[in-house]
């Protein structure tokens, strides 16, 4: 029933209720661009949704309520240039569940959003929505959803260095959020999912890029991953810009870029084996296997669901990517309460 909808999460690893899980556009959507690009676009399609449908199979026999995006027409999801806008693979990007708001972050025009029927039904329920105003900007369409990480009383926030806007802005969010949390920034540019993912109280899983953690999860043990399969990957084509198994595209590659260049980030920089999801304490869902990891997760006693999201590296997502978690059952916990007040603190060691 509508009045049992909730948004609320407060941690990484809290009993997981609801999420939404990505999407890509239906073939037809591809039909305007003549024979030859509409079968390349049909195949990542069905590539794609295969891996979406293991995920919400997955999700679903763990209890978890599943949210996909619906697609009506075609043309909201077009720019003033008649192009096809990435479609919303990694809700991670777009959607934000802070304490009992969800911040959405519009990427198509302002009356379409892929999840409106749930956004609604949360409405209808009485829970709290806050629509970013990327047209003004209001500081918060500055913010890198992706490198937000709730820790109960805590949160982590990376910004991109380069640029003065990221910086100025994420401080005038962070200064709003420290009424309530201890705010912790860094400036590292990275996607905090892409390199390192708590996994429960007093437990990091993290890549090579990240060494130590003693002021952003002090005292908490550390699991390095020793290898990735980034690395064990035979490329084939344009493998540093996409790739997708058993596909062999490289020589229709401006055929999709003409389409998809702006889709596409570096597959080489995120870690796809630390970019998982944790459904509670026990549960978790990786794209990847390692088997030293796997061995790592059951000493915790903690089961590793491998949910192998074949088409990562067109997409450049992982796991963690193409979730948003909406619901997570449990309360802000303050971890370290030895931290002391509310407020801004810098991360310097990353």
């Amino acid at each position: 029933m509508i009045s049992q909808r909730k948004v609320s999460s407060h941690s990484q690893w809290q009993p997981l209720k609801e999420v939404w899980v990505g999407g890509t556009y239906p073939a037809d959507f591809y039909q305007h661009l003549g024979n030859k690009s509409h079968d390349i676009f049909a195949k990542i399609t069905e590539i794609t949704n295969k891996d979406f449908d293991n995920l919400t199979d997955t999700l679903e026999k763990l209890g978890v309520t599943v949210v996909r995006p619906q697609f009506d027409r075609i043309d909201d999801f077009l720019d003033e240039h008649d192009h096809l806008l990435k479609p919303p693979v990694s809700p991670c990007d777009i959607a934000l569940t802070l304490g009992d708001t969800l911040h959405l972050m519009p990427q198509y025009t302002s009356e379409v959003n892929p999840y409106q029927r749930a956004v609604d039904d949360y409405r209808q329920a009485g829970q709290k929505i806050h629509v970013i105003d990327r047209a003004t900007p209001e500081p918060w369409a500055w913010m890198i959803f992706a490198s937000v990480v709730r820790a109960g009383k805590d949160i982590l926030i990376d910004y991109q260095p380069n640029i003065p806007e990221s910086k100025k802005y994420t401080y005038l969010v962070a200064q709003e959020l420290a009424k309530d949390y201890r705010v912790h920034l860094s400036g590292t540019g990275d996607h905090n999912d892409g390199v390192f993912c708590p996994i429960r109280p007093g437990h990091i899983f993290t890549s090579h890029y990240r060494k130590v953690y003693d002021s952003s999860f002090p005292g908490w043990s550390v699991f390095h991953l020793p290898d990735t399969t980034y690395k064990n990957l035979q490329h084939v084509g344009i493998a540093d810009k996409w790739y997708l198994p058993g596909v062999d595209y490289g020589h229709f590659n401006a055929d999709i870029m003409a389409v998809a260049e702006q889709w596409l980030g570096n597959p080489q920089e995120t870690v796809f084996e630390v970019n998982m999801l944790v459904v509670d304490e026990k549960n978790i869902i990786c794209g990847a296997y390692d088997e030293m990891a796997f061995q790592y997760f059951e000493s915790l006693g903690i089961t590793p669901h491998l949910v192998e999201f074949q088409s990562r590296y067109f997409w450049d997502a992982g796991i963690h990517c193409v979730c948003s978690d909406i619901h997570r059952s449990g309360g802000r916990e303050d971890y370290w309460p030895e931290r002391g007040d509310s407020g801004i603190y810098y991360i310097t060691e990353w």
